[in-house]
């Protein structure tokens, strides 16, 4: 029997022993003793873990936390593998086109490296044979220069003055003529090289019209226009040595004064595509023949009359001769417009 409570006073023991042990009495229940020390959850800071716990807490890290160490890691390979990067970026553009075999990226590398050398040998061989700076100056057009210039082509009745304006520098030497751009008395050879593609063009729609089109007849018509021009060249480079004309001029004006002409061309075949009226062809034939023999007669004045001080020099038999020699080229333009005019 027990006393009052229901409590066996030998189950506990004493009150800081170990428990009295009896026959008739359970097996004593063992508590966990702590292994370490406990966390004082009040501190900020956690303590350090011990040395032997750490190979316990890396066994029952879960499966899925572990990849995130990886990605901590990615930053530090780009940045190992960032010095390897093709700093041109070659190697992603030749990946791009499929050409990731080294020999392939080799052989496009020497294929640039040929052509390169091959465009610098074509500019220092050109630039021997054709002035860069001086066509860039006959290119020097604006949109107000090519309108202006169209229309002076068209009505050079009315325009004063005809002389070209004189670029000059610090010191008030001469220094050339003006470009195109500030001067429209100034020739180009954006005008010419526009009109002659043009013509050309209209040969080739001509003939389709027609119904007889070929490729070849464009190749005449263009080789035409060059022949032609070259022979007024080649006919004002003859006039200008048998009369002793210093020519000061540059071939290039004349082939820019010779090439207009192709204007009034452009005009006629317009006329003549459209209308089909053979009185007005005509007429108008007429009229932009004679506005390219006065625009040339006095744009190429400074070309065969160079000297234009007016004194006893401005009558004598040599300057007679070279004024019919001017009259000359002026009166040529209207046979040469009329046979490039029959090819359309």
């Amino acid at each position: 029997m027990y006393p009052a409570g229901g409590q066996n006073p030998n189950y506990y023991g004493d009150q800081y022993g170990t428990p009295q042990m009896t026959s008739k009495s359970p097996p004593p229940l063992q508590h966990p003793v702590p292994q370490h020390p406990i966390p004082n959850f009040n501190s900020a800071t956690p303590p350090p873990p011990s040395q032997h716990q750490q190979p316990h807490q890396q066994q029952y890290i879960p499966q899925q936390y572990q990849p995130q160490p990886q990605f901590q890691q990615q930053p530090n390979q780009q940045q190992q593998q960032q010095p390897y990067a093709n700093p041109y970026g070659q190697g992603n553009l030749y990946s791009q086109f499929g050409f990731n075999d080294p020999a392939a990226q080799m052989g496009m590398q020497f294929a640039g490296n040929a052509v390169a050398q091959g465009t610098a040998y074509m500019e220092r061989n050109f630039n021997r044979w054709v002035n860069m700076p001086a066509l860039r100056h006959y290119f020097s057009v604006s949109n107000s220069y090519v309108v202006n210039k169209l229309r002076l082509l068209l009505f050079p009745w009315r325009h004063s003055p005809w002389t070209r304006s004189i670029k000059r520098t610090e010191t008030g030497q001469m220094d050339g003529f003006r470009s195109p751009r500030e001067d429209i008395n100034s020739p180009d050879l954006y005008i010419p090289v526009m009109a002659v593609v043009t013509y050309v063009l209209l040969c080739g729609l001509a003939a389709g019209r027609q119904g007889s089109f070929h490729p070849e007849k464009m190749y005449v018509a263009g080789s035409t226009a060059a022949a032609v021009i070259f022979a007024e060249i080649v006919f004002t480079r003859l006039g200008c040595y048998f009369l002793s004309i210093p020519f000061e001029a540059s071939m290039l004006d004349l082939i820019a004064y010779y090439g207009y002409k192709y204007v009034g061309i452009i005009v006629m075949a317009a006329i003549k595509l459209l209308t089909k009226n053979y009185w007005l062809s005509w007429v108008v034939f007429i009229y932009v023949g004679l506005s390219t023999g006065f625009f040339l007669l006095r744009s190429m004045r400074y070309v065969i009359l160079p000297d234009t001080s007016p004194g006893p020099s401005t009558l004598n038999p040599q300057r007679k001769r070279r004024m019919w020699f001017l009259v000359m080229i002026a009166a040529m333009q209207m046979v040469y417009m009329f046979f490039l005019e029959r090819s359309l």
